[in-house]
């Protein structure tokens, strides 16, 4: 009997070894340090797709930004985070920023020198600039489950928007008196023209918008409290746009002067307004700690 008994101990400490070394090797690593977050722990993570991008494209021959960026003077990230409330579960933030900026120029005739003696001289240029800004921040609870270094995870966001633009335009040929139709540069169809009207400056409708969906994916935990995870969301949203501010000079020849003009477009609405559906898709390298 007392034999019978040092062996039941025996094999219960033998099985609770193996469970404890299969809990071990799945959930930590060869040094025992644990892989996976923890409650009370937060995560900090970057949108990993600019990283991606810029690697598949390091060797091709074509523009390739670095990461971060979306252009010559554009800026693109969403950095997220979250603060786990249990092991499993998590609340979450992300806020994406898009700003882009960019000058373009175009040549034109000297109307100066054409009106003097009919010199045709493409000297003088026109410019144009825009700068654009969209925000977007999102909030929303998170579950998770999984096995080992591979964790799924669900949940729900709502999220809020903001974007603005605005647009400047600089003129070679001032609109004078002796020159009320100067050639303007047509920056759409990059020809150059007489023109009676012309804008001066654009100011795009601000845009808010508002949105409720749920995500979807898969976190892969490739060393202790780091991963690389991906998800696919589908939401609802509603968006509102204000009208645009357009600036505009033109020669009066009632009161013979240059009269400068702001008017509102479309001139029909104060705003529009609708709801639209939205995929997503996010690849993104996490911290936890």
């Amino acid at each position: 009997m007392f034999l019978l008994s040092i062996s039941l101990c025996l094999a219960f400490s033998v099985m609770a070894q193996n469970v404890a070394d299969e809990y071990s090797a799945a959930y930590a690593n060869k040094r025992g340090v644990y892989l996976l977050p923890q409650a009370g722990d937060f995560a900090l993570g970057v949108d990993a797709t600019p990283f991606l991008r810029y690697m598949g494209n390091i060797f091709t021959s074509g523009n390739n930004w670095p990461p971060f960026f979306n252009g010559v003077n554009g800026f693109e990230q969403t950095i997220y985070g979250k603060y786990f409330l249990q092991d499993n579960r998590a609340i979450r933030a992300r806020l994406s920023v898009n700003v882009e900026s960019f000058t373009d120029k175009g040549a034109v005739l000297n109307d100066v020198l054409f009106l003097d003696d009919g010199t045709m001289l493409t000297n003088r240029f026109d410019s144009y600039s825009k700068s654009s800004a969209e925000i977007e921040f999102g909030a929303g609870y998170e579950f998770r489950r999984g096995h080992g270094r591979v964790q799924g995870f669900w949940g729900g966001e709502f999220a809020i928007g903001f974007g603005s633009a605005n647009e400047k335009y600089d003129y070679g040929n001032r609109m004078t008196e002796d020159n009320k139709t100067p050639n303007t540069f047509d920056f759409e169809n990059k020809v150059y023209n007489q023109v009676a009207i012309r804008p001066t400056e654009v100011k795009r409708g601000n845009i808010i918008s508002f949105g409720l969906g749920a995500f979807a994916g898969v976190e892969y935990f490739f060393a202790p409290q780091i991963s690389l995870g991906g998800e696919v969301g589908l939401g609802f949203g509603f968006r509102t746009t204000s009208q645009d501010q357009v600036t505009t000079e033109r020669w009066d020849p009632v009161d013979d002067e240059r009269i400068v003009e702001k008017s509102k477009y479309p001139y029909w609405e104060d705003k529009s307004m609708g709801v639209f559906s939205r995929a997503s898709g996010r690849i993104c390298l996490i911290f936890h700690f």
